[in-house]
């Protein structure tokens, strides 16, 4: 089963609320105190909770006055340029991607799903069986990227009990991979889109709620192959890879592309509090394709972050306040397009089986921040986000940073 952490998206916001504070510290102590607070708080974490023995953290700050990585329990070697997946930070890029059409003229956020393409004849979504949602005429893109649009979780929902199918009372993926072992399935945008009509699922009608959807990130992705021509993959690393030279970024999406580039970290997960810790650093991410399937380093995504908030990137100023404007239905979970605007910067999280970051970008005062750890306890999923949110703002303040955002 895949869960990529609504609830530890939440949990991070709540902790966020409190990282503030402020200190200067001489540049060429930095690294030193940086590094020693990381062990400090890592052993401490790790002597008081059940993690596998060899799961570790990383720190990445990119400031402008420098660059400083720490990490705690990772093999020898490990650091801004090592490789783990980069989960729910994936829509990030998704939603940028989509933002980046609206400014091009090629989509309007605004437009119904099953408005025209500009220029063209062919709506957003097809008009197939497998795009047969509920209130599917009424939702918008913006609210997809919102997550305001009441679309279905697939990979984080049980598909009702009742309902007439063989997977009923389960996770979709699940049941494909584990239930009839078929661990290496092709996962496809029709096929995930496909669950939903076919059972009718949706949580409300569009603009009633927030809920987190992977699976509304699963059809933006299928807006943007079919108003650009590309493949996500494709238009990601065209517009945003490449350009902004992100080195050490991809975006598999084939069942067989299950490893990491070297160097790595290994991640490890278990799904109860009963069941040992297992590597599950080899995967398939054919599900998660557009909403959590890509694979980073710290420095390229606190590289990410940084350009596309500070209008680095290809997105002009105005799109970017679009982008990071929380609608008023969001003020209490604080997010905007793609984007999470908490106190300490604006950003996302993400967790993927063997993997939990943190990613941040604070336009106050150019600081963009990343910390990974590499396990996932689902049985507990948003035990190490204290952690992780102490580490960060810890790090912020020996650097000589501590501003926060206004709350919108």
């Amino acid at each position: 089963m895949r869960l990529t952490g609504k609830t530890f998206f939440v949990v991070m916001f709540a902790t966020m609320l409190s990282a503030c504070g402020s200190s200067q510290t001489p540049t060429d102590t930095v690294q030193l105190k940086i590094q020693e607070m990381v062990n400090s708080k890592f052993s401490a974490y790790k002597s008081a909770n059940i993690m596998p023995e060899n799961a570790g953290l990383l720190l990445h700050l990119l400031t402008p006055s420098g660059t400083w990585t720490a990490s705690a329990n990772v093999p020898a070697g490990s650091g801004a340029n090592t490789h783990y997946r980069i989960a729910s930070v994936t829509k990030t890029f998704t939603a940028a991607a989509i933002m980046l059409l609206d400014q091009q003229g090629k989509l309007k956020i605004d437009d119904t799903v099953t408005s025209l393409i500009p220029g063209t004849a062919i709506p957003y979504l097809p008009d197939s069986p497998d795009y047969r949602l509920p209130y599917k005429n009424l939702i918008t893109i913006r609210q997809l990227l919102s997550h305001l649009a009441g679309v279905f979780d697939v990979s984080n929902d049980l598909v009702p009990a009742d309902k007439n199918v063989p997977y009923a009372g389960d996770y979709y993926l699940n049941y494909i991979m584990n239930t009839l072992k078929d661990p290496l399935h092709q996962f496809n945008f029709d096929e995930l889109a496909g669950v939903n009509s076919l059972n009718e699922l949706s949580y409300w009608a569009p603009g009633t709620a927030h809920h987190y959807s992977n699976t509304g990130y699963t059809l933006l992705a299928k807006i943007i192959e079919r108003v650009s021509g590309n493949s996500y993959d494709r238009f990601i690393a065209d517009n945003f890879f490449g350009p902004m030279g992100l080195t050490h970024t991809f975006a598999p999406w084939n069942s067989n592309d299950r490893t990491l580039p070297s160097p790595y970290l290994k991640g490890y997960s278990r799904q109860e509090s009963t069941t040992g810790f297992i590597d599950v650093t080899e995967d398939n991410m054919s599900p998660n394709v557009g909403e959590g399937n890509v694979i980073s380093t710290p420095a390229d995504a606190a590289r990410w972050m940084r350009m596309l908030i500070s209008g680095q990137g290809p997105l002009t100023k105005e799109q970017i306040t679009r982008m990071t404007t929380v609608p008023a239905a969001n003020l209490s979970n604080a997010y905007a397009l793609g984007v999470a605007v908490t106190p300490m910067g604006i950003g996302h999280n993400g967790a993927h089986p063997g993997y939990l970051n943190i990613v941040v970008y604070n336009p106050l005062d150019d600081v963009a921040a990343v910390v990974v750890l590499s396990y996932t306890d689902f049985s507990d999923l948003a035990r190490p986000v204290p952690l992780m949110v102490e580490i960060m703002t810890e790090a912020r303040k020996i650097a000589g940073y501590g501003a926060t955002l206004p709350r919108q």
